[in-house]
């Protein structure tokens, strides 16, 4: 006699917590939110080429964007786990369900943060220990200390006086290269977030010094896109005078910096170049500039730097008066990133490309 067995596929409930980090995760990695149709598309398409396995995006869609309590099958979850870097979803579930997980990507809770030391001290201005702690964690992982400076960002958020914090710690090694470099707001949401960088580098200390120069690049260049697109212009025109007449920084200077704060340079100067009323043909003569040196950079840098420097020229190019045309020739130069996300993205405004490109902050981390 036969006994014929049936293979039957294993349904997992999880609770909302997981979902939403498992799907925060999958956004880290893809450096876009799985928001609709397209983005699941794309998601089943990287999956399939990446060998991970198939998922269709009709089941993506189900379990992320439309989600009446569907029930996924465990081979579903197995590849998304694989995808973000897990070995299993056993292993995912051990560990963001863990007591020593502190998330990802947890979007401001109030009141989980309120409760916490590091906000405490902040708040009641206890800056020894504070000042302790930084110098503690200079050791640790880089994953460790993001999520540190992420609390101290949430914990601004709620301070009617953050440059008290600013004043004390804007020369602190992890202040500056965590809270203030990797961990930089582009939405300036803490109150009085500009007087950070203005404390952070003014001047130009040493110009023979790559890391004096960066560090004035970098913060007078975030705080001028600030001021213009706030559209304080006075202000504006104030440190774009600064910024690129009296500092007589040159093309030779900005190769030897990152090229997170030389393409803001580049980049921001069409915002100069408007706000002082140059022509027409010389905004657009000095975006054909950008544009060639786009075509460069392209060419020889890796995939991170070409989305840095899409989203930089893209974000100026759409807060210029610069024809569409100039919009189209710069997607046409980063058309191969664009393989990377949906489609349809391709066809719409360069407005609608943004969020689509990391801005090079903590944006993915705190939408």
């Amino acid at each position: 006699m036969k006994i014929l067995t049936v293979m039957t596929k294993s349904r997992f409930a999880f609770n909302s917590f997981t979902l939403s980090e498992l799907k925060n995760q999958l956004a880290l990695k893809l450096f876009f939110p799985i928001q609709g149709k397209s983005d699941c598309v794309k998601l089943s398409e990287i999956l399939s080429a990446g060998g991970y396995g198939s998922i269709s995006e009709t089941t993506l869609y189900r379990l992320f964007v439309n989600n009446n309590g569907i029930l996924p099958y465990q081979n579903t979850l197995n590849i998304l786990s694989r995808y973000i870097g897990y070995s299993s979803w056993k292993e995912f579930v051990e560990t963001v369900e863990s007591n020593s997980y502190s998330g990802k990507i947890i979007v401001n809770n109030r009141n989980q943060i309120s409760n916490s030391l590091l906000f405490h001290c902040i708040e009641n201005e206890s800056y020894s220990p504070l000042q302790d702690y930084f110098e503690s964690i200079q050791e640790r992982e880089y994953s460790y200390k993001v999520n540190v400076a992420l609390e101290v960002f949430d914990s601004l958020l709620q301070m009617k006086k953050p440059e008290l914090f600013f004043s004390k710690f804007s020369k602190n090694k992890f202040v500056k290269e965590f809270v203030l470099e990797d961990g930089f707001d582009p939405a300036f949401r803490i109150k009085n977030y500009d007087y950070a960088y203005k404390l952070y580098s003014n001047e130009i200390k040493n110009k023979d010094s790559i890391e004096s120069l960066q560090d004035f690049v970098f913060s007078q260049s975030v705080l001028f896109r600030y001021y213009f697109i706030s559209n304080k212009l006075q202000e504006a025109l104030l440190l774009g005078d600064k910024l690129f007449n009296k500092s007589s920084i040159n093309s030779e200077d900005l190769e030897n910096i990152f090229i997170f704060p030389n393409i803001r340079f580049k980049a921001y100067k069409i915002w100069y170049f408007e706000i002082t009323k140059k022509s027409k043909i010389i905004i657009e003569d000095y975006a054909n500039e950008i544009l060639d040196y786009c075509r460069l950079v392209n060419l020889k840098n890796d995939s991170i730097s070409n989305n840095i420097v899409f989203h930089t020229v893209a974000e100026t190019f759409c807060y210029s008066s610069l024809g569409i045309e100039y919009h189209q020739e710069l997607k046409n130069i980063f058309k191969n990133e664009f393989s990377k996300i949906p489609k349809n993205i391709f066809d719409k405004p360069l407005n609608q490309a943004l969020p689509y490109f990391p801005a090079n902050g903590l944006l993915l981390l705190r939408p």
